[in-house]
């Protein structure tokens, strides 16, 4: 009985809390942004533009590219292309492989369009040294800074990024010597259907600064040299 009633008091509490979290802006969801931000982001964030009658038209693409110590860098490569292609393209049963890097580009950008002009520049800047740290700092003293959660949220993405890049520099042979990284959001607004034989929308991008390689605790380097082997046979 107890265990059930545990059970009953952290649906309840879940039940609320995603109620005030999808319901129409309200002084409650205002009073408790940063908790609610905590609580659901980014775990059980719902898109409800994916359903009609405003069905998502928008494709989220990640760009990355490595520099070396000169700054001399390598093309731009568009990964997300590179994950459709090798796992959703012409395949009868695709797999979830082509999706990391989409929904990666998708969330960051849903966090960093809700930052101010100060903090967005802030992101556009370049931090070779004590990279997140320095970040941190700089987006806390931004005019206009957004809530704790949402500013270490935007940090948790920009440091995903950076090692996406950096395990993508490792395993692209190239005669550069990588020492940063950088990487930009590209959206693609989908063409409306009555007007399909029109040429299509700019894309819209958003690019980061540059950013020391970086790697996660117990980051698979061999996995991921393995698949992207895989994506570009």
């Amino acid at each position: 009985m107890i265990v059930a009633g545990v059970l009953g008091l952290v649906v309840a509490a879940h039940t609320a809390t995603t109620f005030l979290w999808i319901a129409p802006e309200n002084a409650f969801s205002r009073a408790a942004e940063e908790p609610l931000e905590s609580a659901m982001d980014p775990v059980f964030q719902q898109n409800w533009s994916l359903f009609a009658p405003t069905p998502i038209n928008v494709g989220n693409s990640l760009e990355v590219r490595a520099l070396d110590a000169d700054l001399e860098a390598t093309a731009w490569v568009d990964v997300t292309d590179l994950e459709i292609t090798a796992n959703f393209t012409h395949q009868l049963l695709p797999n979830r492989g082509s999706r990391p890097t989409r929904m990666l580009a998708a969330r960051a950008h849903a966090q960093f369009s809700k930052l101010s002009d100060d903090e967005l520049e802030v992101l556009g800047q370049h931090y070779h040294e004590d990279a997140w740290p320095r970040l941190a700092e700089a987006l806390d003293d931004a005019e206009g800074a957004s809530s704790a959660a949402r500013r270490e949220l935007v940090l948790d993405y920009d440091r995903t990024m950076a090692a996406y890049a950096t395990e993508f520099a490792r395993a692209t042979a190239t005669e550069l010597d990588s020492v940063y990284v950088q990487f930009r959001v590209v959206r693609q607004r989908a063409t409306p259907f009555l007007q399909r034989d029109g040429a299509p929308s700019e894309p819209k991008t958003y690019t980061f600064g540059r950013r020391p390689m970086y790697e996660f605790p117990r980051q698979d380097s061999d996995a991921f040299d393995e698949a992207i082997e895989r994506f570009q046979g």
